[in-house]
């Protein structure tokens, strides 16, 4: 290759950490890690106590604490989505 070429391809190559990370990918990257620990925690007998034969026996969900989470982690999801969208109308301006 000529020379002029080769070096118009090197300055078209992306740097390693030449941008930011966007901050949904943070947002949707810290969210994944939070919602695998909570289904961790609520679904693994040894950690949260959680058995198939008892949620058949009970009638399904134990209805207090598992919508209350529900509420909570949905919340998150909301507020999180919002900021990001607010985020980005700011930089537009």
């Amino acid at each position: 290759m000529s020379e002029p070429i080769a070096e118009e391809l090197e300055q078209q190559e992306p740097k390693e950490g030449e941008h930011a990370m966007p901050v949904g990918w943070l947002v949707l990257f810290w969210g994944l890690i939070a919602f695998g620990v909570y289904y961790l925690w609520a679904y693994t007998p040894g950690l949260g106590g959680w058995s198939q034969v008892q949620d058949l026996e009970g009638g399904g969900a134990r209805a207090g604490a598992d919508v209350l989470a529900t509420i909570a982690f949905t919340a998150a999801a909301a507020i999180a989505a919002a900021a990001i969208l607010l985020g980005a109308a700011r930089r537009k301006r």
